[in-house]
């Protein structure tokens, strides 16, 4: 059975919807502007005190046997270059960084060219010690292997059921990927969150879509099925607005959906937008994707 629970959207403003087992959906909790129970609880946990150090990469060295093309080094090297990383003094900052580097930056900007099977890593080495902030060569090594294109891309639901007004076609649409283009995983991301917002918005919030990859080694190209569990319909029981004035319900009331309507999981921003000049100066979004 379907409890009931209160989800604070201002000091202002309670809104209420259905959830089962009495919590949250997470990403319900990441779209409040005011820190719920739990999440006070865990900011009270003692935190240790640690000097951070900023860390800025002087140079990307590459090996010159690792066939990176020379675009991709190019990208690569600009990135890092153009970024400060912040690390705590007391840890090993620089071999925990070098591990981030070399699959996030050097990894990913290959995948993001098609190299779905890249592997990568980094050596950092640093140019002087001590202060707040250091200066580093970054040591590139990697092997991209065969460049993969798109292939086929499905939606498909592992309910055997879309939302209404959501076919598998029009879902399709939001992967800004086509059959033949090099295989970006970044895009690939970009149509996993254009998928997510698009339930969001009929009240799926705890939605999840999984990749399915399927390898073509003879053609060198990917088929990509993505399958959708869009799990509960979220809709809103009902709306409490503490310590205002009629007048100003009234006018708070216009931006949200009505009691028993679909929860828009993304209304929330448009919400803070359209009142910033009558809610409190202490409101935070806090909605994060």
């Amino acid at each position: 059975m379907s409890t009931r629970g209160l989800i604070p959207v201002v000091p202002l403003l309670v809104m209420r919807i259905p959830f089962a087992f009495g919590q949250l959906p997470k990403r319900v909790e990441k779209c409040l502007p005011y820190p719920t129970l739990d999440q006070e609880i865990r900011d009270m946990q003692p935190a240790h005190s640690v000097s951070p150090v900023r860390v800025r990469v002087a140079r990307v060295d590459f090996d010159p046997e690792d066939e990176i093309p020379t675009d991709v080094q190019q990208e690569i090297s600009t990135e890092l270059r153009s970024r400060i990383f912040e690390r705590d003094a007391g840890t090993a900052y620089l071999n925990d960084l070098a591990k981030e580097i070399g699959e996030v930056s050097v990894r990913g900007a290959l995948q993001n060219h098609g190299y779905f099977r890249a592997t990568a890593a980094a050596k950092l080495a640093a140019l002087q010690t001590g202060g707040a902030e250091i200066g580093v060569v970054a040591t590139m090594s990697a092997a991209p292997g065969p460049q993969f294109r798109a292939g086929d891309i499905r939606i498909e639901s592992t309910d055997g059921d879309f939302p209404p007004e959501m076919a598998a076609e029009s879902l399709r649409d939001l992967i800004p990927l086509q059959r033949g283009e090099l295989l970006d995983v970044e895009r690939v991301r970009a149509g996993l969150r254009n998928l997510t917002l698009a339930y969001w918005r009929r009240g799926y919030v705890d939605m999840t879509a999984e990749p399915d990859f399927q390898i073509d080694e003879v053609q060198n190209t990917i088929d990509m099925v993505l399958k959708i569990d869009r799990q509960a319909e979220y809709r809103v029981g009902g709306i409490e607005f503490l310590r205002v004035n009629a007048a100003t319900r009234e006018k708070l009331m216009k931006s949200l959906s009505k009691p028993g309507d679909v929860f828009d999981g993304t209304g929330l921003e448009e919400f803070f937008k359209v009142n910033q000049a009558i809610l409190p100066p202490g409101v935070k979004k806090r909605c994060e994707r």
